[in-house]
């Protein structure tokens, strides 16, 4: 939404609550969040500070693209509520807000009531949070002239106390000539000058699913939690159903435009078109235009994929190490003891794939792992060609593994699109190379008690 209000000439804030994080907003949780460490905070504002600021650069390019020229864009800041709460004194602001803030009001907020009555409780801090929230809305009313504030439904409580707030320190503020702005003749704020709150209905899936956070497999904008690819592969699994909503809410594509594209869709769904454009669009707008065309071309890639494929680098090269592959794909090394006679719920855990071995066991039980092996009528050449197709694990046993292995490499898919490549080396060779793979430690510590 402040994406489509900066391209539509209005000055936007995104602000990043680097001092009321350490607090925790409590809204619709009935239990209390557990404290982080200082370091903790510190590394994710710095993340979440240069995403954002990313995303926002992104979104310049994106709008372009579609037609937003920057000569009727309004202007835009991010802000980290830290740089002015850090330095408030807590009497200024108990004489400030402090006495227009009514506990009637406040307790009778429902997200206050339902952690009293069915939760663990309201702490002060806790309890304290619409108020600080309500301070950053002062601030930024004050500095920056932000009059709406927009969030998620579950901000509702929140922006209604910050509108409380805003008007009565308006109202009995000591600014002078600034005050004279805000005030009509009988002190009262002007209808043009009040603060106003907008909510959005938290995502869901068409089967009321919270989106991206089903079964811990949420979704993330960094990288570094969410590969562009698995990015691109969860859009590229959105219902026909949520698609069309999907494509109206996270891109700039016209609405002409997406009718016309789901008609297409709907003569052939099964090429999936409106999921492959959603896909691409929300790339372009979180890691930018490049990274979205050549995670494209890595999916497309997928659907018939090839060992040739799947072993190399990008620029064609074979690679070494936990990094993608041509195909976007995963690719990890191992030492033949570890992969072996080993089952595989083990070596999924041996890959990095999952983070415990009875995840492993769990994931294989539950249906969601896969090995790759040829179709019977494209063997394997020896330079790599031949058409691979999955199979899913289920009871097969270690001594039958070594008929998945394809010059030495053994292909796991878990779900739909997350694909690794396990490279299979001798352990002379492993220890040589002095590689840093998932499971080096526990090969490591297996070989000294031997």
């Amino acid at each position: 939404m402040l994406f489509w209000l900066y391209h539509h000439g209005h000055n936007v804030v995104s602000l990043i609550g680097g001092a009321t994080a350490r607090v925790g907003d409590p809204s619709g949780r009935l239990t209390s969040r557990a404290r982080t460490a200082e370091n903790i905070h510190e590394t994710n504002f710095n993340a979440m500070n240069t995403q954002v600021g990313s995303i926002w650069n992104h979104a310049i390019s994106y709008g372009q693209r579609h037609g937003y020229k920057s000569s009727a864009n309004g202007s835009r800041a991010l802000l980290n509520n830290a740089s002015w709460l850090d330095s408030l004194n807590v009497l200024d602001f108990l004489r400030t807000m402090g006495n227009g803030m009514r506990l009637g009001t406040m307790l009778g907020r429902d997200t206050v009531r339902n952690k009293m009555e069915k939760g663990d409780g309201m702490s002060f801090s806790e309890f304290t949070y619409p108020l600080l929230q309500g301070w950053d809305w002062w601030h930024m009313y004050q500095h920056n002239g932000v009059q709406v504030q927009i969030g998620g439904s579950d901000q509702y409580g929140n922006i209604i106390a910050g509108m409380d707030a805003v008007k009565y320190i308006a109202q009995n503020s000591t600014e002078g000539q600034q005050q004279a702005s805000w005030l009509d003749a009988d002190g009262k704020m002007k209808t043009e000058a009040a603060p106003m709150g907008l909510t959005v209905p938290l995502l869901t899936t068409a089967s009321g699913e919270k989106f991206g956070k089903s079964a811990g497999n949420a979704v993330w904008l960094d990288r570094s939690m969410t590969s562009a690819f698995d990015l691109y592969g969860f859009l590229l699994r959105s219902s026909d159903e949520d698609v069309e909503r999907y494509l109206k809410l996270f891109t700039f594509i016209p609405t002409g435009e997406i009718t016309a594209i789901m008609t297409e869709h709907s003569a052939d769904p099964g090429k999936r078109k409106a999921q492959h454009l959603l896909a691409s669009e929300v790339l372009e707008l979180v890691h930018g235009r490049e990274e979205a065309t050549k995670t494209r071309s890595e999916h497309q890639a997928l659907r018939n994929p090839s060992i040739a494929s799947l072993g190399q680098r990008n620029d064609g090269s074979t690679r070494v190490g936990s990094q993608s592959t041509s195909s976007g794909s995963e690719r990890t090394v191992l030492p033949s003891s570890l992969v072996l006679n080993t089952p595989f719920s083990r070596i999924l855990y041996h890959a990095g794939i999952v983070p415990t071995r009875s995840e492993g066991t769990r994931l294989v039980s539950k249906g969601g792992a896969y090995v790759a092996t040829t179709a019977t009528s494209t063997p394997v050449l020896e330079d790599g060609s031949g058409e691979l197709h999955f199979v899913q694990l289920k009871d097969q046993k270690p001594e039958g593994l070594q008929q998945y292995l394809m010059n030495g490499m053994l292909v796991i898919r878990v779900g739909k699109w997350k694909v690794r490549v396990v490279e299979v080396v001798e352990d002379a060779e492993f220890d040589a190379r002095k590689l840093d793979a998932p499971g080096w430690l526990e090969w490591k510590n297996m070989r000294s008690t031997r």
